[in-house]
């Protein structure tokens, strides 16, 4: 329905623009172009709404984020806008296509607001969740904790104690049956913790609920859908079905493809940029300026990866591998600077060139920490199945990692990643690590959940 809202305000900007323009332009046929406007501008509007996070769980209630995505998506419009001009300058007006483009802002706030106005009695829903089980709470602790939540009314369980609490919510029991318990807390739907701890009596109830319409949706999926993550310590046996373990269709080929020409022209582009990191390095603390490490690629196979050097002489004693930080106190001068905006990063585009890399993907591990990942975290091998990045969607939704726990957290965004993999995530992840490069996206932060 949101996306619906945010379609009729690009509509609306779309035929606006024109129609005010030409009041004021007697000279201006406001038909020139008008019926591929009317259909391409609300597509691009709301593209670019979905790409910049507009249409997440925890972004669509209007407030800040809210505000601060439709802005995003205003500037990325507006530079294809400037695109268009460029390349042909007659295919839309371009005065009545830029009042369109400020006429889009203060529509899609409005609808926003309308939306909220009809939708809030939905997102108030009352919600139970059936399960005590680490999917079950965590599920419940992002619902709680999420703007967009549902209200979560208790916990049920077939073994609960009186007066017992999970989560500050009531854990009730079963005794009197699902049913009856969904009616006397007026649940609409329910949260469905592991089905393995369920006995067959239950899961008969809930095709009693089904009946009456209530929503059944499982906790695994239900968090994943609001936080973008996989809820790695909750995968069943069969997690391994929807990652890519083969080849899947034409577009790892294509991603290729616009991996070598995307790294090709960027990279001659930033020569200058490059040469001049490499003077400031060399002037700041000597040589080498080209940093090169071990990591683990691809299906696990190891190699060389390039980097510009941003920590100082001996930053690691006796050769043993430590953590970076966002904080590091190892990094020179110059390295801050570069870490900040992740000009470091440069030389990969090299490692991309030469097929070890891709633009996109999940961070390169060092071997040691890899192992010992592993070790702690079997699922952390999954990353390897599609090749690692120089960005990721772990990389615009969390910061640095310098613990196993923080690691797990990013693992779940890389295992979300993996399972969705396609263009639309690389494209929302492009488009947002680009953001952030220029300063008008938020920077990652950590997520409890």
């Amino acid at each position: 329905m949101l996306r619906l809202h945010d379609a009729v305000a690009g509509v609306f900007a779309a035929i606006a623009g024109p129609a005010i323009w030409a009041l004021f332009d007697p000279d201006y046929d406001p038909r020139l172009g008008l019926v591929i406007w009317l259909v391409a501008f609300p597509i691009v509007w709301v593209v670019f709404l979905w790409l910049v996070g507009a249409h997440e769980p925890a972004t669509a209630p209007l407030g800040r984020r809210s505000v601060t995505a439709v802005s995003q998506a205003l500037f990325l419009v507006g530079v294809v806008l400037l695109v268009i001009f460029y390349l042909h300058p007659f295919f839309v007006p371009r005065g009545s296509s830029v009042l369109s483009l400020a006429i889009a802002f203060p529509a899609t706030i409005a609808g926003r607001a309308l939306f909220d106005r009809h939708a809030g009695a939905r997102r108030g829903r009352a919600a139970v969740v059936l399960g005590t089980d680490p999917a079950a709470r965590r599920a419940a602790e992002a619902a709680i904790t999420t703007p967009t939540g549902l209200h979560i009314a208790a916990f049920l369980d077939e073994h609960a104690e009186p007066g017992a609490r999970l989560c500050d919510r009531p854990l009730l029991d079963l005794r009197a049956g699902l049913w009856e318990r969904v009616q006397e807390l007026g649940a609409a739907v329910i949260l469905v913790g592991h089905t393995s701890r369920l006995s067959a009596g239950t899961l008969g109830e809930l095709s009693r609920c089904f009946e009456h319409g209530v929503e059944a949706v499982p906790a695994t999926a239900y968090y994943e859908d609001l936080t973008g993550r996989v809820m790695a310590d909750a995968l069943e046996a069969d997690w391994y079905a929807d990652l890519p373990t083969r080849s899947r269709g034409v577009y790892p080929l294509v991603k290729r493809g616009i991996d070598v020409l995307l790294a090709t022209l960027i990279g001659i582009v930033a020569l200058p940029v490059g040469a001049i990191v490499a003077l400031a390095i060399y002037a700041d603390s000597g040589g080498p300026v080209i940093l090169r490490q071990v990591r683990v690629g691809r299906r696990g196979q190891e190699f060389v990866v390039h980097k510009f050097r941003s920590m100082r002489h001996g930053a690691e004693v006796e050769g043993r591998p430590v953590w970076a930080s966002a904080d590091d106190e190892r990094r020179t001068r110059v390295g801050r600077f570069l870490r900040a905006r992740r000009l470091d990063e440069l030389p990969q585009l090299w490692d991309v060139l030469r097929g070890a890399m891709s633009l996109i993907g999940p961070r390169p591990e060092r071997p040691e920490f890899s192992e010992q990942l592993v070790a702690e975290l079997p699922l952390y091998a999954a990353r390897a199945l599609v090749r690692p990045g120089i960005t990721g969607w772990a990389q615009v939704r969390y910061p640095y990692a310098a613990t196993v726990e923080e690691n797990l957290a990013k693992l779940e965004y890389d295992l979300y990643y993996v399972r969705h993999f396609g263009p639309l995530l690389d494209l929302a992840i492009a488009i947002r690590t680009i953001l952030i490069l220029l300063g008008l996206g938020a920077a990652p932060t950590r997520n409890p959940q």
